[in-house]
């Protein structure tokens, strides 16, 4: 009982601490590495850790036509991202060959997600899964309350990443042109002829068939339909959720970020800014729970102490004893010490392999 109380009191601070170390290093690190990110105006602490860390979507999108307009100023490479969709409840990111190179990822095996309906697993996601290169794995349901959402999709695993340590490590990487399959945008229909249902034709005469709504989309690319693909908007209207912009030099990095300054629709961010601003407000957290954890200490303290006299109480009759067989109050002392340290340490090693288990849990969770 005394070594819980203990270990318990020892836990809350060692975890609280260790758990905002690491969620502070895997913050800046990943930050420091993207100097631009451009997205929707909106919120920039939502796009910041959706763009690094791919947790759900930004609540609005660019298009394409930003996505050429950054890449012509000549400053850098720049990388369209597209969230929002998962597998497995990993999530899936779309996004073009210039991400691998940035993030100096490169396939333990098989290849990078080049054609439509690839999918490239992160080194931890394929642990989970059990999944290897040349197997399967089905999209999640965007809506599933929404009969006319758009169907999953079966991707083909064509490689896995190398362990990078990183937020990659959880997630399926996947080309612009599937992304926009996941969304609805492009799509692939059965091959229209004469032995077409009559029920999925719309009209029909001489020279053309027209299907209606009901007429079944592919759910898997392969060679044999990969040409019946095709997409409902032009090229640069097509959405993307964000950009990862990684200038030559600091003079190309102010001018990108300059140029949208007062745009209206698009903003520029710096995420080591945002996450050192976010970290200040997770510091001011950390200083109030220390401050609880203080107080939880002494009155963890005060009960220790108590039980220690009421320890001495009960146990009169075997201090009597010692004093008999000639033991001083020196000797004595030194034994309720010597007690005392081994509840201490007891309690410090169980603190520490549950704080070490909670950070693990927890970091999973937040990051």
């Amino acid at each position: 009982m005394q070594v819980a109380a203990l270990a318990i009191t020892m836990c809350l601070p060692i975890t609280a601490n260790m758990i905002v170390g690491e969620v502070s290093d895997k913050l800046q690190s990943r930050a420091k590495k993207t100097p631009l990110i451009f997205g929707a105006k909106g919120d920039r602490f939502d796009l910041t850790i959706n763009s690094l860390f791919f947790r759900g979507a930004p609540s609005s999108e660019i298009s394409m036509l930003e996505y050429n307009r950054v890449k012509n100023e000549n400053r850098g490479s720049v990388v369209p991202i597209i969230l929002g969709f998962t597998a497995k409840k990993h999530p899936v990111v779309g996004t073009t060959t210039e991400y691998f190179l940035e993030r100096t990822l490169v396939p333990k095996s098989g290849t990078l997600p080049l054609v439509l309906g690839d999918v490239t697993l992160g080194y931890l996601c394929a642990k989970r899964l059990s999944l290897k290169e040349g197997d399967h794995i089905l999209t999640d349901q965007v809506n599933l309350y929404n009969l006319s959402a758009n169907n999953p999709v079966k991707l083909n695993i064509t490689g896995i990443l190398e362990e990078s340590k990183s937020a990659d490590d959880e997630t399926l990487f996947v080309n612009l042109q599937t992304s926009w399959l996941l969304s609805g945008i492009g799509h692939g229909h059965v091959k229209i002829d004469d032995k077409t249902s009559s029920e999925s034709i719309l009209s029909k005469n001489k020279s053309s068939i027209t299907a209606n709504a009901s007429l079944e989309n592919y759910i898997e690319v392969n060679d044999e339909n990969i040409n019946a693909f095709h997409f409902h908007k032009e090229q640069e209207n097509l959405p993307i959720s964000s950009l990862l912009a990684f200038p030559k030099n600091i003079k190309d990095e102010t001018i990108l970020k300059g140029n949208y300054i007062n745009d209206k629709t698009v903003q520029s961010i710096r995420p080591r800014e945002i996450v050192s601003e976010l970290l200040e407000f997770v510091f001011k957290i950390k200083q109030f729970l220390n401050t609880s954890f203080i107080l939880t200490g002494i009155a963890a303290s005060l009960f220790l102490l108590a039980l220690i006299l009421l320890s001495i109480q009960t146990r009169k009759r075997e201090i009597k004893t010692l004093f008999l067989i000639g033991c001083d109050r020196k000797t004595l002392a030194l034994l309720f010490i010597g007690e005392l340290a081994i509840l201490s340490c007891m309690a410090l090693l169980v603190s520490i392999i549950t704080a070490y288990a909670l950070k693990s849990l927890a970091i999973g969770l937040i990051i």
